[in-house]
């Protein structure tokens, strides 16, 4: 199994980049491997006296029994807060975490997305340092800079200080639920056209960009191109090389000082499933199956983008009224206009002539990086992700709302704005679906 990527000799240092920026990784240490978990006391290195120890009731189980002793074992007394489940990253069970950090040395998260998150978010608060006993591989976020929680209804990625270390047996991860992996790689491979966007609103708004992290996520493509059906199958070998890979991406939001690097428009097509789901009543999937479907929505807008004609765009950028936001979204109306007023230009027509102005770079950008629906629909169903409506337990006009709405709840450019941009959206929407499922959508009455 690899255990070394891209980021191995950076850990706890501090280097200047290429793109021109000094960059530093604060997590110190990260031990990948067989019997990792019995040598997390040796890795505390300066911790004193007792930690606090988060889970909840299935990772407890999972892993965070056996840390509990192996950290008794090796002398430091250990407090353990359970959390009942369903357990969710909202601010609110978040802030009941802060309320509970006493004088610890340092927290010990064993969980994956959600506890990770909460613990991330209130030893950062704290002021206390943090390791993360991953017991799925099926996000990246574990080593992010940014923690994310729910705020008054709307997802939010709220700056944390990553973990200084990293524990996992990828005999744990492997023993996750059969769909967790899957979703880990769905989520990794999204990094193909969040990346893009992020590097598409650098030429139109300035913004800083680095090519470290997609080069990290491409070195473990690499790797993963072999282990496909591992994953699916749940071999430790095939999911702790996941595993790292995962953890190199969220290295990778740390170098960029932004999860812009590893979140565009395909994750605003999980985030706005996620956030309409309690106004509708309805459930949800793993967050990296939703992202696993919005990368093939995300590359069969880049596709169509591809075909265009400069000289045929014409912008449908604008902001919705404010009737049709508190039909979509409720209470949470005004948070999501907040969101979207941080991007919608008031003369669009300005942004659209600069995209054409610069459109000869930027569609050989796009060239160089595209990776068709059809060959990522390949890649996500040998590893076992969902690639269609129904295998994400969803409908063909759900997803459509997602595409056509997805933008409105986060103020990042993404594909989808420039969908809107060029006038691709919303009269393509069916067009898009057809391209990312490839097979016929059909059209509601």
């Amino acid at each position: 199994m690899v255990r070394e990527g891209p980021f191995s000799e950076k850990l706890g240092r501090r280097w200047a980049c290429a793109c021109g920026r000094e960059h530093f990784l604060p997590t110190r240490w990260v031990d990948v491997g067989y019997g990792a978990l019995e040598r997390i006391p040796e890795q505390l290195e300066g911790w004193r006296g007792e930690v606090l120890l988060v889970a909840d009731e299935a990772t407890y189980e999972a892993a965070g029994r056996r840390v509990a002793l192996v950290l008794r074992e090796g002398r430091f007394g250990v407090r353990e807060l359970v959390f009942p489940l369903p357990l969710k990253a909202t601010e609110e069970v978040a802030t009941h975490l802060l309320g509970r950090v006493g004088g610890e040395a340092g927290l010990v998260a064993v969980g994956s997305g959600t506890v990770n998150d909460i613990v991330k978010w209130a030893a950062h608060r704290a002021g206390r340092p943090y390791i993360v006993v991953p017991t799925a591989a099926s996000m990246n976020g574990y080593t992010s800079p940014v923690a994310a929680l729910l705020t008054r209804g709307v997802k939010r990625t709220v700056p944390s200080s990553p973990p200084v270390g990293v524990s996992c047996d990828p005999e744990v991860v492997a023993s996750a639920p059969g769909d967790m992996a899957p979703a880990g790689y769905a989520d990794l491979r999204s990094k193909a056209v969040a990346d893009l966007d992020w590097w598409i609103s650098g030429r139109l708004f300035g913004e800083h960009y680095c090519p470290l992290p997609r080069e990290a996520v491409g070195f473990w493509e690499g790797e993963l191109k072999d282990r496909l059906q591992g994953i699916r199958e749940g071999g430790p070998d095939a999911v702790g090389v996941l595993l790292m890979a995962l953890l190199d991406s969220g290295f990778g939001m740390t170098v960029a000082g932004t999860s812009s690097p590893a979140s565009g428009g395909e994750h605003l097509i999980s985030h706005w499933l996620d956030m309409t789901a309690p106004l509708q009543g309805r459930g949800t999937a793993l967050h990296g199956a939703q992202v696993g479907v919005g990368t093939l929505i995300a590359s069969a807008l880049y596709g169509m983008l591809l075909d265009s004609d400069p000289g045929e765009w014409s912008s449908n950028l604008e902001l919705p009224s404010e009737e049709e936001l508190r039909d979509r979204y409720g209470p949470y109306a005004d948070e999501v206009e907040a969101e979207l007023r941080k991007k919608t230009p008031e003369g669009s027509e300005d942004l659209l002539r600069k995209l054409a102005e610069a459109w000869e770079e930027v569609r050989e950008e796009i060239v160089r990086r595209w990776v068709p629906p059809d060959l990522l629909r390949r890649e996500l169903g040998e590893a076992g992700a969902p690639i269609g409506p129904e295998e994400l337990g969803t409908t063909y006009d759900l997803l459509r709302d997602a595409l056509l709405y997805g933008r409105e709840v986060r103020g990042r450019w993404t594909v989808l704005d420039t969908a809107y941009l060029v006038g691709l959206l919303p009269s393509r929407a069916d067009e898009v679906l057809e391209r990312a499922f490839g097979r016929e959508v059909s059209r509601r009455g």
